[in-house]
């Protein structure tokens, strides 16, 4: 089994903690996921909303040169994603809040220059680019510099985290493919049409422009009532193979993001849930293109 998983938390985490890439007791470290043939995965620096300006870009290089460092310590086990996967984990930098640029362009080009390639545009509240999923207002003058920006570099823009308003600006700003890494279809009663999962509306347009929504493994954004692990991913794909969406499904696990439900909570149980699909009855093609060839086809274009 392969994998693209373009979302988790854990390496922020490692830093805060002290802990190891290698070895830990947070959802994901390299041993556990020594599970999975070829692992793509998207490390996120999250930027905590009270960090601005080079506050925030000093925190986003101190927690990308501790992935770094770790990936140096454990080259028997991890690589830098290269566009053609090895066996083991290829990691790949993103960040998780536009504010990591420190409010500059040329901010942009340094986090270019140590290798982020995806990036989520705000997390929860308002930034310099754009308003996030619980605040209001759309983009910024300087966030619609920022996304061309962004793309003229290689960059790949990041939806998840953006409030409605926003959303709908990027699909008129954009002039290339965006995606949500960490994001699901708002079929979940209690979240039904507020803040994080996305509409169907939003979905159509993200799979118009050949992205891809990563499935998020936060309980509260599968489920109404005790989430089942499982059964909640089961419904998200239900959702997107029933409406049309099957090359825009991905995984987006949100590892050491969120609480997540005892099923899936760990790299190591990633193959478990591919083999509960196939018993299921999902085609093999299905869930092949959802854990990785949707993703990767994307990263490689």
């Amino acid at each position: 089994m392969n994998l693209v998983d373009l979302h988790c938390d854990t390496i922020g985490e490692c830093y805060k903690r002290k802990l190891a890439l290698r070895n830990n007791n947070l959802h994901f470290d390299l041993e556990r996921a020594s599970g999975i043939n070829k692992l793509v995965q998207s490390f996120a620096v999250w930027i905590p909303d009270e960090l601005r300006g080079k506050e925030a870009s000093e925190y986003f290089e101190n927690v990308s040169d501790y992935l770094y460092s770790q990936i140096e310590e454990n080259s028997d086990k991890a690589t830098v994603f290269n566009g053609n996967p090895s066996v083991g984990v290829n990691a790949i930098l993103s960040v998780e809040g536009g504010s990591a640029a420190g409010g500059s362009l040329e901010g942009l080009e340094r986090l270019h220059e140590k290798g982020v390639r995806i990036i989520t545009l705000t997390w929860n509240a308002r930034n310099e680019i754009a308003g996030g999923a619980f605040s209001d207002g759309g983009f910024t003058q300087f966030g619609k510099e920022f996304v061309k920006k962004a793309e003229s570099l290689g960059i790949i823009i990041d939806a998840s985290h953006l409030n409605r308003e926003s959303f709908f600006e990027l699909a008129d700003i954009a002039g290339k493919t965006f995606i949500a890494s960490h994001s699901n279809a708002d079929i979940v009663n209690k979240l039904k049409g507020k803040k994080r999962n996305l509409t169907y509306e939003q979905v159509k347009i993200i799979n118009e422009f050949g992205g891809v929504v990563g499935i998020n493994f936060y309980n509260a954004f599968l489920d109404d009532e005790n989430a089942e692990g499982v059964d909640g991913v089961c419904r998200q794909i239900d959702w997107f193979l029933e409406n049309g969406f099957e090359k825009a499904i991905a995984i987006g696990s949100d590892f050491d993001g969120c609480t997540i439900n005892g099923q899936i909570n760990g790299v190591e149980k990633m193959k478990p849930l591919y083999e509960e699909l196939l018993k299921r009855g999902y085609p093999q093609k299905s869930i092949d293109d959802m854990f990785f060839y949707n993703a990767i086809r994307l990263l490689n274009r």
